[in-house]
């Protein structure tokens, strides 16, 4: 992803030269393929550009069709084809031999649409416009927040960019901590509210969010959302498959390079089948697939056959595959010492590991595809359609659907209406998670933290019909967390990943798919790609890692609680570190333990001290 920042000056004041090129130096492990820094009338802007594909770019920016309205970002654009027809459509013009550039189409769709085009921009992107002459800025974020964007208010002036290190090099950004922010990540390993950063002046666009700064003010608006349409009813299960392959593969042939590529694989359903569909529309299509797959097992550490099971399918689609061994990592490796990029709070002991990966597939291409998105919808819930069709006494349908299925399998679909769970807690066996009991007192109470914790343990809305709980990650703020996770940002390394699953249209349509028989267990996945994986890969079933890396490094003596740890001073406003190592000392610990939020928390706050980054 191309490393972008800027400075625009309601007052028209010239930008800092000097900080945009400092800006410019911490963007620059995002874009190896040029550096390009400019200014503009109460404007000044840095570019580091990362060479991608398949469409062209624009390797200088900002850009502008009028020298006028100047763009400023990082995009990719699906559905090009359909956008530039609606765009001739409404009286734009095309060279018919020059292939216009991603950023091109964003602003003619500006020029023609203006705020009510955005919605019309599909992909993943986040990008600035400044209008010179009426010195005003937009931002906007896609959808499913593929892209990260933050922004900082300083009096007259406003600064953004897609890199955290970028803003926090400015002297007028405070670099003192949200607490908030912190509050949330010592309860639920993350930050619920999608505005904020971990830097109290620093804030975050959430996905789908479009950002105005006119009159010294910033304006926040949500500009689109995962729609809810109305049910698709198709004569047959077959048309279902096929509308399911065809999309999937669009989905795909678009993120593909014409170079090289990566994917991170592991032997289960999701990311084999986009492999397969990227050598199929490969082979369709008569071009060369330089495709590498990166997979991580965890022997002999515990039992894990991700490695094998990924090896099988790679052998069969005749494509290459490193296998990374993930025992050889120990949790917090690489944490003390500057050497690994987190940006923000992260409670992922071994992040040395992903950043491994990310750093050995870099070593082949720019362009990592992964399987994200195959686990919400498609695993499927029978509850919220059965009560669906109840409601409208559909009795024919309910019949239909679920006696297909019974005929099929020999059982009933699982319900998953969360009724084993209410059962438990009835019964005071409850797995509602403990509050932590760590917390120091004057946080907790400054926060209101037990009420906020009650907050985040309330059952989210329910407002899909169908996908209650798919369509909640996907349209308030879990997915871009995950997406955002994956960035530059996070791994230190030029290396765009891309979710086909994620793209919109793909979404959009198994929104409206009826959960039974086909979106229970993935079965309509296994079925459009029967044809091209192995028998044991098609038929695996779902299923978590069979160990926990954390616990099996703790049994065999590689990695126990640092109990003599001393954390950084400021950690002593947070955590009451005494009966966090009490906690710590009682009992069995794994990767999901509660108490490694403070350590992962303490361990951040040091490297920020080292490198001079707090107040």
């Amino acid at each position: 992803m191309s490393g972008f920042a800027g400075i625009v000056s309601l007052d028209g004041a010239p930008a800092d030269v000097q900080l945009l090129q400092r800006m410019a130096e911490r963007l620059a492990f995002r874009g190896p393929d040029g550096t390009h820094i400019a200014t503009k009338p109460g404007a000044g802007f840095c570019f580091t550009f990362l060479r991608t594909g398949p469409a062209p770019q624009c390797p200088s920016q900002p850009c502008s069709l009028d020298g006028r309205v100047w763009l400023l970002g990082d995009v990719r654009l699906d559905g090009r084809d359909d956008l530039r027809r609606k765009l001739e459509q409404h009286g734009d013009e095309f060279d018919g031999e020059v292939t216009v550039t991603d950023e091109e189409l964003v602003l003619r769709a500006w020029r023609r649409w203006g705020e009510q085009g955005l919605p019309e921009l599909l992909g993943d992107y986040a990008f600035a416009l400044w209008d010179t002459e009426s010195r005003k800025l937009w931002c906007a974020r896609d959808l499913m927040g593929a892209r990260p964007f933050f922004y900082a208010q300083a009096g007259a002036r406003l600064y953004f960019s897609n890199t955290l290190d970028a803003m926090r090099c400015n002297p007028e950004i405070s670099r003192e901590l949200d607490l908030r922010f912190i509050g949330d990540f010592l309860l639920q390993d993350w930050c619920s509210d999608p505005q904020r950063s971990a830097f109290r002046s620093i804030s975050r666009l959430p996905a789908g969010h479009l950002l105005r700064f006119f009159t010294g003010c910033v304006e926040v608006r949500r500009f689109a959302a995962v729609p809810i349409e109305e049910p698709l009813w198709l004569k047959c299960e077959q048309e279902y498959v096929e509308q399911f392959r065809m999309l999937l593969e669009q989905a795909v042939a678009e993120r593909l390079p014409p170079g090289p590529v990566s994917i991170f694989m592991s032997g289960g359903l999701d990311s084999t089948s986009l492999a397969a569909l990227a050598v199929e529309t490969a082979t369709k299509c008569g071009a060369p697939l330089d495709l590498c797959a990166y997979t991580i097992d965890y022997r002999p550490l515990f039992s894990d056959t991700e490695g094998e099971l990924a090896t099988i399918t790679a052998k069969h689609l005749g494509i290459n595959i490193k296998v990374m061994s993930g025992g050889q990592f120990i949790p917090y490796d690489r944490w003390t010492n500057c050497d690994l990029p987190i940006p923000e709070p992260c409670n992922e002991p071994f992040r040395s590991l992903y950043v491994a990966q990310h750093q050995q597939a870099s070593k082949h291409s720019q362009i990592a595809l992964n399987g994200y998105g195959g686990d919400g919808i498609l695993t499927g819930q029978a509850w919220p359609y059965l009560t669906y069709l109840m409601r409208r006494l559909r009795l024919a349908r309910l019949g239909r659907d679920f006696g297909h299925f019974w005929g099929r399998k020999g059982r009933l679909p699982p319900f998953r209406g969360g009724f084993r769970n209410l059962l438990r807690r009835w019964v005071g066996g409850g797995s509602q998670p403990e509050y932590p009991r760590w917390l120091a007192s004057g946080f907790e109470k400054d926060l209101r933290l037990p009420e906020r914790w009650n907050e985040l343990q309330r059952p989210h809305k329910k407002v899909h019909p169908w996908y209650p709980d798919a369509y909640h990650d996907l349209d308030c703020g879990p997915v871009s967390s995950v997406l955002e996770s994956e960035d530059p940002l996070w791994t230190g390394v030029a290396v765009e990943s891309r979710a086909p699953m994620l793209d919109l249209r793909f979404v959009r349509f198994l929104l409206r798919i009826p959960p039974v028989p086909l979106c229970i267990d993935k079965e309509l996945l296994r079925r459009a790609v029967g044809d091209l994986l192995p028998e044991e890969i098609r038929q695996r079933k779902k299923h978590a890692l069979l160990g926990d890396p954390l616990r099996a490094q703790v049994q065999k003596g590689r990695w126990k609680p640092p109990i003599s740890y001393t954390p950084p001073e400021s950690m002593s406003a947070l955590v009451n570190w005494q009966k966090l190592m009490e906690r710590l000392n009682q009992g069995e610990i794994s990767s999901r333990s509660p108490e490694l939020r403070p350590l992962s928390l303490a361990y951040w706050l040091q490297d920020l001290e080292r490198r001079r980054w707090l107040t």
